[in-house]
């Protein structure tokens, strides 16, 4: 599996940057070892901040997997989905299947009080912690790293 990775370079939250974060594509991956360092992933619930065109920005607390010895964290993209559609399905229908953006992740305290008084923009950015790095890995004729070569078949 290649790995690539992509920088964070513009910080939008005030506070600091935390995980390494992959958006999971693949259904039929549920990654229970990493994808890195092949050690058992963890389960961790926590706020994650999610941009949706236009100017529509949402904490989910979501499960996701996570392993502690890379700090990567993986959601599954067709859960991300899913509740996107259901959630503004009933909210504001026209912007169902809109580009959308995980942002990052917010404390627990920030996300419980912004459950019972809807939070700015401004102050959603205050609690903001960015990604410090977003990874993909895409199957490159098996599972392997990036930057790994794969042996050439006799």
């Amino acid at each position: 599996m290649a790995n690539r990775k992509k920088k964070v370079t513009t910080q939008l939250g005030k506070q600091p940057p935390r995980y390494r974060f992959f958006l999971n594509p693949y259904q039929d991956m549920r990654w229970t070892r990493c994808p890195q360092c092949d050690n058992t992933m963890h389960q961790r619930k926590l706020p994650l901040v999610i941009h949706v065109d236009p100017m529509q920005v949402l904490s989910l607390n979501k499960t996701c997997r996570y392993c502690p010895y890379c700090d990567l964290l993986i959601a599954h993209q067709d859960d991300v989905e899913h509740f996107l559609a259901t959630f503004f399905g009933e909210q504001k229908p026209e912007v169902v299947g809109n580009d959308y953006l995980v942002l990052g992740t917010l404390d627990k305290p920030a996300w419980k009080q912004g459950t019972q008084q809807q939070m700015t923009l401004q102050e959603m950015l205050e609690a903001l912690h960015d990604f410090k790095e977003v990874v993909t890995f895409k199957l490159t004729g098996g599972w392997v790293r990036d930057g790994t070569k794969l042996p050439k078949k006799p």
